[in-house]
């Protein structure tokens, strides 16, 4: 009878590894083998095209080559530039939007919010090809520009090496800042109201509660957001 009871001590303690492995199998198949296998092939000089993909050893000349390619560092630069402003522009015009849907108690919140998202299941070629039209050299942000006498501000966007980048930063940010609205706004119905009224009675502002209350309590839906951002950022 104690070896039935153990049996199935064990079987409990195993079900959720049991659940866990066709993902874990997945997982391993689809992402860690090909994690490896590029970093094992990033020390050979393999053109793709041939089976003999192990018998021209590189060592660390790939990586040498690369640390002196001007192109790499200049993506290098870009792309941080982008992560960094996905992380703090997104989410702070996220956070700031879902405040003022939170505090403000608009009749039609849920269509904001749907209409705020909604850039989000677009896809980004779409999204891409519409921009790019919009910031061509004959299209509507300077067909305005000029309309308003402001013609020196109608400039090539696309082609200009320092403002495409804002471009992209721009586009990302509207695309996906409803994401993070989502995210954020979550967390604030998860506040406890009756903090906040105690809070309000008190004679505490609305800057206040929101600086000393509501922020301390979803830190972690902040640092959730911002790690999602992160991630993301790398990926365009």
């Amino acid at each position: 009878m104690m070896d039935n009871f153990q049996r199935r001590v064990t079987l409990r303690r195993s079900e959720p590894y049991l659940w866990l492995s066709p993902s874990m199998v997945l997982f391993l198949i689809f992402l860690l083998y090909p994690i490896i296998f590029s970093v094992v092939l990033s020390f050979f000089n393999w053109r793709g095209y041939n089976l003999d993909i192990f018998s021209s050893f590189a060592g660390f000349q790939n990586y040498i080559k690369l640390a002196k390619d001007s192109l790499y560092w200049l993506s290098l630069k870009n792309t941080i530039f982008l992560v960094l402003t996905v992380v703090i522009v997104q989410n702070a015009i996220a956070l700031f939007l879902a405040l003022i849907i939170y505090f403000g108690n608009f009749k039609y919140g849920n269509l904001i919010r749907a209409l705020i998202f909604f850039p989000g299941v677009i896809s980004a070629i779409v999204i891409g090809l519409v921009f790019r039209k919009f910031f061509e050299l004959t299209g509507p942000v300077n067909t305005l520009f000029i309309s308003l006498g402001l013609d020196r501000l109608a400039i090539p966007w696309l082609t200009s090496k320092n403002l495409t980048i804002w471009i992209v930063s721009f586009v990302t940010t509207w695309q996906w800042v409803g994401y993070n609205l989502v995210i954020f706004y979550a967390g604030l119905q998860s506040i406890d109201h009756n903090l906040l009224e105690a809070a309000f009675i008190d004679g505490a502002t609305l800057p206040r509660a929101i600086f000393r209350i509501v922020i301390p309590l979803i830190k972690p839906v902040i640092y959730l957001s911002a790690v999602l951002n992160f991630i993301g950022g790398f990926r365009v």
